[in-house]
């Protein structure tokens, strides 16, 4: 890309909700034709608000101006306010606390979806949600979906909701969800698996 005079735009939305500290850095160290995307929601666990921000080259922030003035006038100024509290430190405390409870939950349920035969190809670095491989139980990742959602009252997400590319072989699920209920969520499925 660079060769050609071009830019790269990465999504950074979930970088601070990494665990690695290999991996939660951005990415704007890596040259200055680098666009850092990155918003409230994750993080900052204002989903919805609709409030983000980009890094730009110097010489791009003007034409993005002129963009964002066609497509939106600013943020209400409930959203402005409430993402300045964000930096306070007592915010930001609560947010690391909570970074820590995805990767204890992380560090619970992948684990289990391996004993269970679900195996999980790639340990998340981040965020809040597995990948893992159904086809030792399913030939279908929608129909195993349906199964545990009438038999087992457990909502997971089909892989052909992300992309085609063996998209039946893969669910993704969430540990957005308390401790409690993914160790109920985890007994109702070893229950239906191993009957």
């Amino acid at each position: 890309m660079r060769e050609r005079g071009g830019f790269t735009m990465v999504d950074e939305i979930y970088l601070g909700l990494s665990f690695d500290d290999a991996f939660g850095h951005t990415a704007l160290a890596h040259g200055d034709d680098v666009i850092s995307i990155n918003s409230f929601s994750k993080y900052f666990s204002m989903t919805g608000w609709r409030l983000g921000w980009l890094v730009l080259p110097p010489e791009l922030v003007a034409p993005i101006e002129r963009l964002a003035q066609n497509l939106y006038i600013c943020p209400s100024s409930l959203a402005q306010q409430a993402a300045l509290a964000c930096f306070e430190p007592a915010s930001i405390a609560e947010f690391e606390r909570r970074r820590a409870e995805f990767r204890a939950r992380r560090d619970f349920l992948v684990p289990a979806l391996q004993a269970m035969g679900l195996r999980v190809p790639v340990m998340p670095d981040g965020a809040f949600y597995a990948w893992a491989d159904c086809s030792a139980h399913a030939d279908s990742s929608w129909d195993f979906c349906f199964r545990l959602m009438r038999e087992a009252q457990v909502a997971i997400t089909p892989g052909r909701d992300f992309g085609p590319h063996a998209a039946d072989r893969y669910i993704r699920l969430s540990y957005a969800s308390s401790m409690a209920h993914l160790q109920d969520a985890v007994q109702r499925l070893q229950q239906l698996l191993s009957a």
